[in-house]
C-alpha cells in the first residue's frame, strides 16, 4: 500500500475519496491555513494533517505527495518533494516553463523517485479505446484530429487562479496543455506548430481563447482553447472512417459514448462506457508504478515536450 500525502486542499482534491483505492492510501494533508486543513482531514478520514506543506514533506511515513497546488508552485514542490524522498504525483500543467519541467525531472532523477503529470483523461478507459481504434487501423490512416476544449469562465464558479498571470492563469496552461499532450498521446510522435491565434485582452493579461494548428507526420491537428466559449469534443478523421467523442474530457464521472462512422457501406456504430472516476484510477496507477520500479506514463520528459510547444504558441501566436 503507498502512503500518499496531500498538499493543499484544493476541490480537485477531493475526487480521490469517492471510493477505497486499492494499493493507494491519503494518510496526510497539508494546508497553510490549519483550520481548513482540519476540515478536509475530518471530512474525509485523513489521520495526519499539517499547517505548513514543508511539515508534511517532513512525514516518514509517506512514500508520496500528490501536489494540486497552483501551478506556479509546482516546481518548487516538487524539488522539495524529491529532496524529502516523495515520490510525485503533479497536477497540470506541471510547470510554468520547459526549464521549470527539467529541473523537476532533474531533481526526481537525482533522488530516484518517480514524476508523473496528473493528466487524468488519459485513465479513462474511452480514451484508451480510441487510441486502440486509431491504432488497429479501422478507419484507415489518421489525417486529421480537431480537439476543443473551452468553458465560459463568466458562467461557472472557477478558482481566482485561472485569471491570476503571476499563478499560471490562461486557457492555454488550463486547457490547451490537454490537446497538446492529447496529439501526441493519440499519434504518438511530435506535433508541429504551423500557426496560431491568441484572444489576449483580459485586463490581468492571461490569454482567454487560442486556436493552434499543427501537423503530427502526415496528420493535420487542431486545438482549440477557452473560458469565453463552451465546447468539450474531439474528433479523428481517417482514410476510412472517423470518430467524434464528446462530453469526455473532463474528469466528472459521467457516461461517455464513442460515435464511430465507417466509409465502407456507410456503416455507423456507437460505444457507450459507464461512469468512472479518473482521478482515483490515476492515482492506482501511479502507486503500481511505485511499487513495481515502473516508469510511469506521462513523465517529467512528457512534460518538458508539452510545454515545448505550450512555449511555441506564446511566442508565434497572433494576438488579438
Amino acid at each position: 500500500m503507498i502512503r500518499f500525502g496531500i498538499l493543499g486542499t484544493a476541490s480537485i482534491a477531493r475526487a480521490f475519496f469517492d471510493r477505497p483505492m486499492e494499493n493507494a492510501r491519503i494518510i496526510a494533508v497539508a494546508s497553510r491555513d490549519k483550520e481548513k486543513a482540519d476540515a478536509f482531514a475530518d471530512q474525509f478520514k485523513i489521520p495526519k494533517r499539517y499547517s505548513s506543506y514543508d511539515a508534511l514533506l517532513a512525514d516518514s511515513e509517506l512514500d508520496a505527495v500528490y501536489i494540486p497546488l497552483p501551478q506556479h508552485l509546482h516546481c518548487e514542490y516538487t524539488v522539495k518533494a524529491a529532496k524529502a524522498g516523495k515520490h510525485v504525483l503533479v497536477e497540470k500543467p506541471a510547470a510554468l516553463s520547459s526549464a521549470e519541467a527539467r529541473t523537476m525531472v532533474a531533481a526526481c532523477k537525482k533522488s530516484d523517485v518517480f514524476l508523473m503529470e496528473a493528466f487524468m483523461y488519459r485513465f479513462k478507459r474511452i480514451h484508451a479505446r480510441v487510441k486502440e481504434i486509431v491504432d488497429s487501423g479501422l478507419i484507415g490512416e489518421l489525417r486529421y484530429i480537431d480537439f476543443n476544449w473551452c468553458f465560459n469562465i463568466g458562467q461557472l464558479v472557477r478558482s481566482p487562479f485561472r485569471l491570476d498571470k503571476k499563478k499560471g492563469g490562461g486557457a492555454l496552461y488550463d486547457l490547451g496543455i490537454y490537446g497538446i499532450d492529447f496529439l501526441r498521446y493519440i499519434t504518438g510522435s511530435e506535433p508541429k506548430l504551423m500557426g496560431a491565434y491568441l484572444r489576449k485582452d483580459h485586463p490581468g493579461g492571461v490569454d482567454l481563447f487560442s486556436h493552434a494548428v499543427f501537423t503530427v507526420d502526415a496528420v493535420a491537428g487542431a486545438v482549440t482553447c477557452g473560458f469565453t466559449t463552451d465546447a468539450n469534443y474531439y474528433a479523428l478523421n481517417g482514410t476510412l472512417g472517423s470518430l467524434h467523442v464528446p462530453g469526455s474530457l473532463s474528469g466528472r464521472a459521467v457516461k461517455n459514448t464513442i460515435s464511430m462512422h465507417l466509409l465502407q457501406g456507410d456503416k455507423r456504430y456507437e460505444e457507450t462506457f459507464t461512469a468512472e472516476n479518473p482521478y482515483i484510477l490515476e492515482m492506482e496507477y501511479f502507486a503500481r508504478c511505485i511499487e513495481q520500479r515502473k516508469r510511469p506514463a506521462p513523465d517529467g520528459e512528457n512534460s518538458v515536450q508539452n510545454l515545448k510547444i505550450l512555449e511555441q504558441i506564446f511566442r508565434r501566436a497572433v494576438k488579438m
